[in-house]
């Protein structure tokens, strides 16, 4: 460019701008991909707790010099709050009082002396906060005298401390009744007589005693159906979901004991277990370094929360503040199913023997130890539901999610029942407003009896507007409290409609159905006519599935098609899920034109988890379609050939009858050929009493089985009936992006290199010499390959680096030595 071109002598000066930088912006992220920011700006919280608007955050004040004082006076123990209740009303109280007792003694109220007209006003506020104390120390005193605390007594002492206000309101109401009459009437220079005023105040604070009294019995009402309900639907849940979580807790705590924390063998499954933040669900290209650094500074955190905790757990005398606590993490684990299942992953792998693909109780045993062999068993019988004395991967998992299920269906059912509770309690309350002012007006009006016939009159001529209404409430809260058919995240059938339980109120509930996921609303009057068929209260179930068949078909083989699905039920891949009992019956002939069977299959546990249903059902149904096939047997009207086929040809010049026949003993030898066993029984005797059973695989065949096996795949973990899956992905993209989902990842990648099979990676123990190898002395140190505290080497160094004469602990000792720091073992 030229020098003098007028472009280059343009003196410029610099802008100030506020706007941020693009230093960081690529022309590669496209015309729309880029600034994507949130804009929504964080609240702000003053010292009060409440949230003040950014808008007008100049004209907000905060608290000054005095209202801190002030807080902290209040807030620093229950003398100096109630103080600061008391005092103020009292000394302007008190002023009044003493002037009718000093300066003005025959100052006269009503005719009443000044200073006796305000120690009675006196009474009546300090007995307001006397009796709330006496309510809230009430219940200490009711289980002290009641000597043995049983259950019986907790639940009465639990309702008592929550009738707090009412009994303090009724405290109140009595003694100010009490003490009218004698202040004003009986002490030096009272009123002589009864006068309207005197009779107006009694009149009021009677009525105030029948209040409060109606008021408490409403509360207690109200108490008994929420204490009475939770004891009675949720106490054995609650306990046997804390019992399992102490039982997986006890699991988890042996497994970091053989394989420490983030260790090779099982980083991944502790980094999902430990995402907290749930930034490691889906983690994009070059994202895996940062999001590793965030999870080790969340681990720094939880070393320096958990060494607060320790001190913290000396001093108040149980474990408080411990976030790497094994009760702590398997809780947090259970929240969600991905870390569920991981979670599951690492108790089974590291329980199972190298070599094996089943957990036995004698594995738990061996671990845990001896000492604790009650507790292995309680932990295998908790796990394996089927009964069948061995538990897999998948069969983990899926109870393990379901713990996690459970702890989250009976927190979101307690919590909708409340909700229902207070909203019983606020249609109460109404009725308890009117009575209230039935009341008053009882006590003031003389003539009550004209007063209260003329509101029955208007009540009963308005009572068709409000009586379906009433019927609806009744009967709501017989159906919700009394009956309780299903709780949160329970599989119901209401006639042929097959439903999720997703909320439940006081008047109706909400249900998405299984096969389409739309949400359905229910009045709980009209649910209280239906059958309801709560499918996860349910035991074992079992199905019927009807079989139309050609009329032709012999009963040998209706004997081999039950064999064949008797040899599916007893496979060892199958043994899990059904039970070793089978039927096929002969149900109906119909116009002689068709067999009707009916096979009945019967399930080693209920249909809740409808992944683990459909899965099941479509490996049965398989396995079905290949025994009719194999033996096989035809539906109504098949196994012949056409009419003018060759194998059914019919009679016309062109073909004589010899040749006819030859063809159709021809077409009946080729079908009997393709028979698994043949129409007529051989004549031998031995041979009758051999069984029908084939020995052919009862899948038809590797290529049938591998495709079976793809068509049922399922994850254990999920169940899409109850777990929240028809809401949007948090990480989805509006604007036309590709899913990080469906992104490459070269840490998954990584992972997927390194993944290892699913099979146990615990090794066995060696057997122990009779005679103890005493060992030479030696300058060097040896170092050992990351021996967990069981004895048992961990890690693929355990194949390079030399092994020096240790001492190892006896397996299952493991509590009694923790593992040394670095995953090394001393050497003595």
């Amino acid at each position: 460019m030229a020098s003098n071109d007028a472009t280059m002598n343009i003196p410029l000066e610099t802008v100030v701008s506020h706007t941020p930088s693009k230093a960081g912006y690529s022309e590669k992220g496209g015309l729309f991909h880029r600034g994507i920011r949130g804009r929504r700006r964080l609240a702000k919280i003053d010292s009060k707790g409440n949230t003040v608007d950014y808008k007008n955050d100049d004209d907000q004040t905060s608290l000054n010099r005095m209202g801190v004082i002030y807080f902290k006076i209040l807030n620093f123990n229950i003398i100096t709050r109630y103080f600061i209740y008391v005092l103020p009303l009292a000394l302007i109280i008190a002023i009044p009082l003493i002037i009718g007792a000093t300066s003005a003694p025959n100052a006269r109220i009503g005719g009443v002396r000044m200073v006796w007209f305000f120690t009675w006003f006196e009474i009546v506020w300090l007995s307001l906060w006397v009796g709330k104390i006496i309510a809230h120390f009430l219940p200490m005193l009711f289980m002290f005298l009641a000597g043995v605390v049983s259950a019986g007594t907790r639940k009465y002492a639990l309702v008592i401390k929550k009738l707090e206000l009412p009994l303090s309101l009724l405290l109140w109401a009595i003694t100010s009744l009490v003490t009218l009459t004698p202040i004003m009437t009986l002490t030096p220079g009272g009123i002589q007589g009864d006068r309207n005023w005197l009779r107006v105040v009694r009149s009021l604070l009677s009525a105030s005693v029948a209040a409060a009294c109606i008021f408490l019995a409403e509360r207690v009402l109200i108490q008994l159906i929420s204490i009475n309900y939770h004891r009675k639907q949720f106490d054995s849940k609650i306990k046997d979901s804390k019992r399992n979580i102490h039982l997986l807790s006890l699991l988890y705590d042996a497994s970091r004991a053989l394989f420490p924390a983030y260790c090779n063998e099982f980083a991944e499954e502790d980094y999902i277990i430990n995402d907290t933040l749930g930034i490691n669900s889906k983690k994009t290209t070059g994202s895996a370094t940062p999001l590793r650094l965030i999870h080790d500074v969340g681990r720094f955190g939880d070393k320096v929360t958990a060494a607060f905790g320790n001190v913290a757990s000396e001093l108040a005398g149980k474990e408080v503040f411990r976030p790497d606590s094994a009760h702590s993490i398997v809780v947090e684990a259970l929240e969600k199913n991905r870390s569920a299942e991981a979670l599951a992953k690492r108790l089974w792998m590291s329980f199972v023997v190298e070599g094996k693909n089943a957990l036995y109780k004698e594995d738990i045993i061996e671990v845990l130890g001896a000492s604790r062999q009650a507790e292995a068993e309680e932990c295998f019988s908790a796990i394996d539901r089927d009964g069948n004395g061995d538990i897999s991967l998948d069969e983990m998992i899926m109870a393990v999610a379901e713990f996690g299920r459970e702890r989250k269906s009976i927190s979101n059912s307690m919590h909708d029942v409340d909700q229902a509770i207070r909203v019983l309690d606020g249609l109460l309350n109404t009725i308890v407003f009117i009575m209230v002012v039935f009341v008053f007006v009882a006590f003031l009006n003389r003539n009550f009896v004209t007063t209260l016939a003329t509101a029955g009159t208007a009540l009963l001529s308005l009572s068709f507007i409000f009586a379906g209404t009433c019927q609806e409430v009744l009967g709501s809260c017989i159906f919700l409290f009394v009956k309780h058919p299903f709780d949160i995240g329970d599989r119901v059938d209401l006639g042929v409609d097959q439903l999720t339980v997703e909320h439940i109120s006081l008047l109706f509930t909400q249900f998405k159905r299984v096969n389409t996921g739309k949400m359905v609303q229910i009045p709980n009057i009209v649910l209280n006519g239906l059958w309801v068929e709560n499918v996860s209260r349910s035991k074992s179930m079992r199905e019927q599935i009807y079989i139309f068949v050609n009329f032709d078909t012999s009963f040998e083989d209706i004997k081999a098609l039950k064999a064949e699905l008797q040899n599916f039920v007893l496979d060892k891949e199958n043994n899990r899920d059904f039970q070793p009992e089978i039927e096929v019956e002969v149900t109906g002939i119909a116009e002689m034109n068709k067999l009707e069977l009916r096979a009945e299959i019967r399930h080693k546990s209920n249909w809740a988890n409808e992944t683990v249903r459909a899965a099941r059902r479509s490996k049965f149904m398989c396995a079905l379609v290949l025994a009719l096939r194999k033996i096989p047997v035809y539906g109504p009207g098949g196994g012949d050939a056409a009419l003018g086929d060759i194998g059914k040809p019919s009679f016309s010049v062109l073909v004589s009858a010899a040749e006819a026949q030859k063809y159709r003993d021809e077409y009946a030898a080729n079908k009997e050929a393709k028979r698994l066993y043949p129409t007529k029984k051989p004549e031998s005797p031995e041979n009758d009493n051999q069984s029908g059973v084939s020995g052919i695989d009862y899948l038809g065949g590797r290529r049938e089985g591998r495709a079976v096996e793809t068509l049922n795949a399922r994850s254990p973990a999920t169940d899409f009936a109850r777990d929240n899956v028809w809401t949007l992905r948090d990480d989805a993209n509006a604007i036309g992006r590709p899913n990080t989902e469906n992104r490459p990842d070269l840490d998954e990648v990584r992972v997927l290199l390194r993944a290892a099979s699913t099979s146990g990676k615990r090794r066995s123990p060696e057997p122990m010499s009779p005679l103890p190898n005493i060992a030479e002395p030696s300058a060097s140190v040896y170092h050992s390959p990351s021996p967990g505290p069981y004895g048992y080497i961990t890690g693929s160094r355990a194949l390079t680096q030399p092994t020096p004469p240790t001492r190892r602990p006896v397996p299952g000792n493991a509590f009694a030595q923790p593992p040394y720091p670095g995953g090394q073992q001393r050497v003595p």
